[in-house]
């Protein structure tokens, strides 16, 4: 006497029940409603030019930034350095970022070295952000022993940023 199909097809799910692997309490969930927190730095060049207020001229540097993404908001530090052809000196400038999606604003301690000396300022910019691209609006103030026409600083440029570096934000 042959069995039965059903009865053959009840103990095979029966066997599979058995061999099944029992989920566990930290087992990954199968999808996330969210995004994970991720951080990245991320390094480039800058380019653009002082176009009000100090002498005018061409800048060109370069930017390094670490900051924490999540849900399009994101929160950290940056630092650059560049050249301006304009003020015939180097600029430093350091400090925090904050943005949402793709507007970004930052700020921070900002340094100017030439004409034979050093000063030291504040800096302020807005960035509006496309992919690697950014265009940015700066502006700068320097107080000590500067003449007037060199203290405060505006200046328009684009800023082209790739990620050096990730962590987290992926499936642990």
């Amino acid at each position: 006497m042959r069995p039965r199909l059903s009865v053959v097809a009840a103990a095979a799910a029966l066997a599979t029940g058995a061999l099944a692997h029992p989920a566990a309490a930290d087992d990954e969930p199968p999808f996330i409603i969210g995004s994970r927190p991720a951080w990245i730095m991320l390094g480039g060049l800058t380019a653009g030019g002082t176009v009000a207020l100090g002498g005018r001229g061409a800048l060109v540097g370069g930017e390094v930034s670490i900051v924490r993404l999540r849900d399009a908001q994101f929160a950290g530090a940056y630092a650059d350095a560049y050249y301006d052809w304009g003020a015939h000196g180097t600029y430093v400038t350091t400090g925090l970022e904050l943005g949402h999606s793709f507007l970004g604003l930052d700020g921070g301690l900002a340094l100017r070295f030439g004409d034979g000396g050093s000063h030291a300022g504040v800096a302020i910019r807005a960035t509006v952000g496309l992919g690697v691209a950014g265009l940015y609006v700066r502006y700068a103030h320097f107080g000590g022993a500067m003449d007037d026409d060199n203290k405060d600083v505006l200046q328009v440029g684009l800023v082209l940023k790739l990620p050096l570096w990730t962590a987290g934000g992926g499936r642990q």
